[in-house]
């Protein structure tokens, strides 16, 4: 009993300013206009306090959330007909069977879905560069993970580069914005072949050659990767037309594309992984031996 006698003498400040406050906060909630008031400013910084742990727990899990938007962005992506092997129903047999010619408008060409052409993977961007002649970008992810050369980078806005070189767990990225780097495009609008190259100087735009002229261009068309290169499938967005016009003696259009990639800002980026890919540069390699 003397123990407790002494604890409440000695802190007993601390209970009185406590009996004080109860009694102030019980005056002022029986009366009905300072009652209101104080109802309100409650509110208020409780809303304030709870809007910003909400920020504040948002932010924290916007990696979290980004990382599973790029998932469901890839899922997404494999499930187009562009990911798939494209073929057609003739055959050698059928011609014979036929005694016929078949002509190519004839052919009826279809996606085979049990066959998967291209295989997507996430990575995050650990090092970039968009202000030099060679710009290239650093991912996390290499040979383990079953990243190889000449493998396609795409971002959720378009194109980004081609996988240079690969460590155990990195791999370097060829920028499009890097003056060696030439990409197989297409206008959307026509399917005319053509590259994108860029020279060095705009970050944000590129040069679309090849184009003749008495193809039908406008601006704002869309230009997309021609998938002839077997490292991005077709319609990959690349861009659009920003100007075009016809050099003196040329017979060919010089086309300022808008890349639709913000390549500064970019984070994550997806892998493409054509399964394909060496059974069909094996046979471009044989033309070279070709008589």
């Amino acid at each position: 009993m003397r123990n407790l006698l002494n604890f409440l003498w000695k802190n007993y400040a601390i209970f009185l300013f406590l009996i004080l406050e109860t009694i102030a906060f019980s005056m002022v909630m029986s009366s009905g206009h300072q009652g209101a008031v104080f109802s309100y400013a409650s509110n208020q910084w409780g809303g304030k306090a709870f809007s910003s742990y909400q920020s504040i727990h948002q932010y924290f899990k916007l990696s979290e959330t980004n990382e599973q938007l790029v998932s469901e962005n890839i899922y997404l992506r494999s499930q187009l007909k562009q990911s798939y092997l494209k073929r057609d129903h003739n055959s050698f047999d059928d011609i014979v069977i036929k005694s016929e010619t078949i002509k190519p408008d004839s052919i009826v060409f279809y996606y085979d879905t049990t066959s998967l052409t291209f295989e997507y993977i996430n990575a995050t961007v650990i090092s970039n560069s968009v202000n030099k002649q060679q710009n290239y970008l650093m991912l996390n992810k290499g040979y383990q993970q079953g990243i190889r050369e000449n493998m396609g980078v795409i971002s959720s806005q378009g194109g980004v580069g081609i996988v240079y070189a690969v460590s155990d767990d990195f791999c370097t990225i060829i920028s499009l914005l890097n003056t060696k780097t030439n990409i197989s495009a297409k206008l959307f609008s026509s399917n005319e072949l053509g590259s994108l190259k860029w020279d060095g100087r705009n970050p944000q735009i590129a040069h679309l050659t090849s184009i003749e002229t008495y193809i039908p261009i406008h601006t704002g068309d869309s230009v997309v990767s021609s998938g002839f290169s077997h490292i991005f499938p077709e319609g990959v967005l690349l861009g659009t037309i920003k100007d075009f016009y016809i050099e003196a003696s040329e017979n060919t259009y010089t086309i300022e594309v808008l890349l639709s990639t913000k390549f500064s800002q970019l984070n994550q980026v997806t892998i493409i992984r054509n399964r394909f890919y060496e059974e069909q540069i094996e046979l471009e390699r044989r033309k070279a031996y070709v008589p």
